[in-house]
């Protein structure tokens, strides 16, 4: 699966910002609720799985300002994505480092290699500063999106 396969535009948010974490991943599995992607049922269950998988292993990489929080969730049919991207810091860091790139993943538990394989893919194109960099630019969902699509192995 491709990065861009699992967003809609309905759940890419930018220039926006949360006063924390946990807002910014409430906010972003409402988007995801919003486009169609996840029942809203689910929605706390959601941030609950997510919070608490953030508990054993965070997955906040400041040095590079991009945070991937993921959980697998019961009761999804596949994997979804929603990202948040904010030159000022979609929330910021424990130390106050803003980080102005949040993508939230979830699958069902049945996914797992799905799930992984689709991490990996996400966490290449994170690394690359230059992806980084035009990713932040974005000013749009629309443009976001044509962003990774663009930069994403076929």
């Amino acid at each position: 699966m491709r990065v861009s396969d699992s967003l809609r535009s309905g759940a890419i948010v930018t220039g926006v910002t949360w006063p924390d974490f946990e807002g910014a991943v409430g906010a972003l599995v409402d988007r995801l609720v919003q486009s169609g992607s996840v029942p809203g049922p689910l929605a706390r269950p959601a941030v609950d799985a997510i919070l608490s998988r953030e508990e054993v292993a965070s997955t906040l990489m400041v040095d590079i300002g991009v945070s991937i929080p993921h959980s697998r969730v019961d009761g999804l049919e596949s994997l979804v994505s929603a990202l948040a991207l904010s030159p000022r810091g979609v929330f910021g860091a424990p130390a106050g480092t803003p980080i102005p790139i949040v993508f939230v993943v979830l699958s069902p538990p049945n996914l797992a290699g799905e799930h992984l394989n689709f991490l990996s893919a996400l966490s290449m194109l994170l690394h690359s500063a230059p992806f980084r960099r035009g990713l932040q630019e974005a000013d749009s969902a629309d443009s976001a999106l044509d962003w990774i699509r663009a930069h994403e192995r076929k």
